[in-house]
């Protein structure tokens, strides 16, 4: 049976308040997972309308905000199709983006998108409770704690390492290391083993709170600005490697899987930009199609691979655009050089 969890109860709110929208016509409810077709699904919902039913995998998510809509809509096209997002408020916004890429969605306060054969259905602009909860993230998932995740899941061996050690290649404080390990012990993302010392366990879910994370309470911190190029396409046979500045985003994906056609660019640059904009002429536009921002990891984090920062880094920046393209990319990308930073052993 499924467990009364935080996440269920959310999903039976969005179908009681989903029933109550649409009224008699349309049937649905909370069932079982089973059979092979579902044998990894947390929930199914089962909709039933005019002698027709059909299924949907649920991924159920409190918040769907600009921050997270990447990483949910990725998350909702790995389960097996056709799957469902629960959310306790989608609002206008969110709902236009969720529609546009295809995302089916039911919330807690009457907001819903569903299309498939037999049935269209969007709702938005429902109101939600006149406050919703909000929490302020875990120490661990601020601006320090953001910058020792990576570090430790782009480099695990850190985590047996000094203090010292760690500080370094993450660029904070080493006062601050103590309380983030011991944070991420308390939140199960740590163990001390007796006799292999400290482990990172459930890696695939702290990816997917760093990634949430990570445009919200660090890169607003690293933006320098956005410039314009000379041309379209100088980035090709540009060597940013010689200004100590990385590829990230849409390039860094473009490399690492052949697959995108980059349109905008993003860079990482360690040190002072001046020698990067000179060299490549790179004037300031708010407009531009090129960001750059602060490298915000030591260089024995770097990843050597074509000039490009960590595919980890990549693949946030994709997520966080919320772009169709770019979100195929990222799954490619997660698929092709993520998974084994975060495959349990």
């Amino acid at each position: 049976m499924l467990e009364h969890t935080a996440e269920v109860e959310i999903l039976e709110r969005a179908l009681n308040a989903f029933q109550e929208a649409i009224g008699p016509k349309l049937h649905a409810e909370l069932v079982e997972p089973r059979g092979p077709r579902w044998r990894n699904a947390a929930a199914v919902v089962r909709l039933a309308t005019h002698g027709v039913t059909k299924r949907f995998v649920v991924e159920v998510k409190r918040v769907v905000n600009p921050n997270s809509l990447g990483r949910v809509a990725e998350q909702v096209a790995r389960l097996p199709q056709p799957a469902l997002l629960a959310a306790e408020y989608v609002n206008p916004n969110m709902a236009e983006r969720l529609k546009r890429i295809n995302v089916f969605f039911l919330d807690t306060v009457g907001n819903a998108y569903l299309d498939v054969p037999g049935v269209f259905i969007y709702i938005k602009g429902q109101k939600p409770p006149a406050k919703l909860f909000t929490e302020r993230p875990r120490r661990a998932f601020r601006q320090a704690g953001l910058k020792v995740i990576f570090a430790l899941l782009c480099k695990q061996e850190l985590l047996n390492a000094p203090y010292r050690t760690v500080a370094e290649a993450a660029d904070v404080a080493l006062g601050a290391i103590g309380w983030i390990f011991g944070d991420l012990e308390r939140l199960g993302y740590l163990l001390k083993l007796p006799e292999h010392g400290r482990k990172l366990v459930q890696k695939e879910q702290l990816l997917e709170r760093w990634v949430t994370a990570y445009p919200e309470q660090l890169r607003p911190k690293l933006v320098i600005g956005r410039y314009a190029a000379p041309d379209r396409d100088w980035w090709q046979k540009a060597h940013i490697q010689e200004q100590q500045a990385f590829w990230g985003g849409e390039i860094a994906a473009a490399r690492l899987t052949q697959y995108l056609k980059p349109e905008d660019i993003t860079i990482y640059v360690r040190g002072l930009p001046g020698p990067l904009l000179a060299t490549h002429r790179l004037r300031k536009d708010a407009r531009g199609s090129v960001e750059v921002l602060k490298a915000f990891w030591d260089a024995r984090v770097d990843w050597t691979n074509q000039g490009t920062v960590h595919p980890i880094l990549a693949y946030a920046d994709l997520l966080r655009t919320g772009d169709a393209r770019n979100l195929e990319t990222a799954r490619q990308l997660y698929d092709a050089q993520i998974a084994r930073f975060v495959r349990e052993h």
